[in-house]
């Protein structure tokens, strides 16, 4: 055994060496900040993807931001004010960077998943679909989109079970950002007749609608989340 395998077996042994990342036995042994920081970078990376953005991610995260007050993503966001700005940020689509006064009074918690609400102990509210909605029965919700990007024309038709339109847009906003949200027709109920509708649905997947809408309980229709999107290039 060599030294540093000695040194390494003894520190261990002591207590003073433990893994920071998930293990088999202890799956979440990430801190809060570390949760944070992870949380960020899926969303940057997903921001780039969705906006088509030019550069890289990583150069986002780890540049100086105003944002940041000058500081970088990796820097700050494992704080809770760093990580509230950078969802946000993302969350509303506003280009590479902007001053922090811009998003005051947000919560990050209107862009987050439910599973990274849950993880990172937010609680929606009830205009994200939160508690008062929940108390509203399931229906089958469809939203179109049809909208103009940098990138070229955009097209999308969703359907999902949800309480409430305000959770369906929530949805949409964590899909596809806060600039398409805010182009979109949420209706109860499906319509095949809708022109999106006929050109993008399949005569089995109207099918599968068509259940739902009808009994949005059953098992045909339970976490129902259909969305399908064509674009045309500039």
């Amino acid at each position: 055994m060599t030294r540093f395998e000695r040194r390494t077996t003894s520190a261990h042994s002591m207590g003073r060496l433990r893994p920071r990342f998930p293990t088999p036995d202890n799956p979440t042994r990430l801190g809060l900040a570390d949760i944070r920081v992870l949380s960020v970078a899926v969303e940057t990376g997903a921001r780039f993807v969705r906006d088509r953005l030019e550069g890289d991610p990583l150069d986002w995260l780890f540049g100086a931001k105003s944002l940041f007050d000058g500081r970088s993503a990796v820097a700050t966001c494992r704080h809770e004010e760093g990580f509230r700005r950078a969802i946000v940020f993302h969350g509303l689509s506003l280009g590479s960077d902007v001053h922090p006064s811009a998003l005051e009074g947000l919560p990050a918690s209107d862009f987050l998943s439910q599973g990274a609400r849950k993880r990172l102990n937010y609680v929606a509210e009830a205009s994200t679909g939160g508690p008062r909605a929940n108390h509203s029965p399931l229906a089958l919700f469809t939203a179109v989109i049809a909208a103009e990007t940098r990138s070229g024309c955009v097209q999308i038709y969703s359907g999902m079970i949800a309480h409430a339109e305000e959770e369906v847009r929530r949805r949409l906003r964590m899909r596809y950002g806060a600039v398409l949200e805010g182009e979109a027709r949420i209706q109860r109920g499906f319509d095949w007749s809708e022109p999106l509708a006929a050109a993008l649905v399949s005569g089995a997947m109207a099918h599968v609608l068509t259940v739902a809408q009808h009994d949005p309980e059953s098992t045909f229709a339970e976490g129902l989340d259909f969305h399908v999107e064509q674009r045309f290039a500039n």
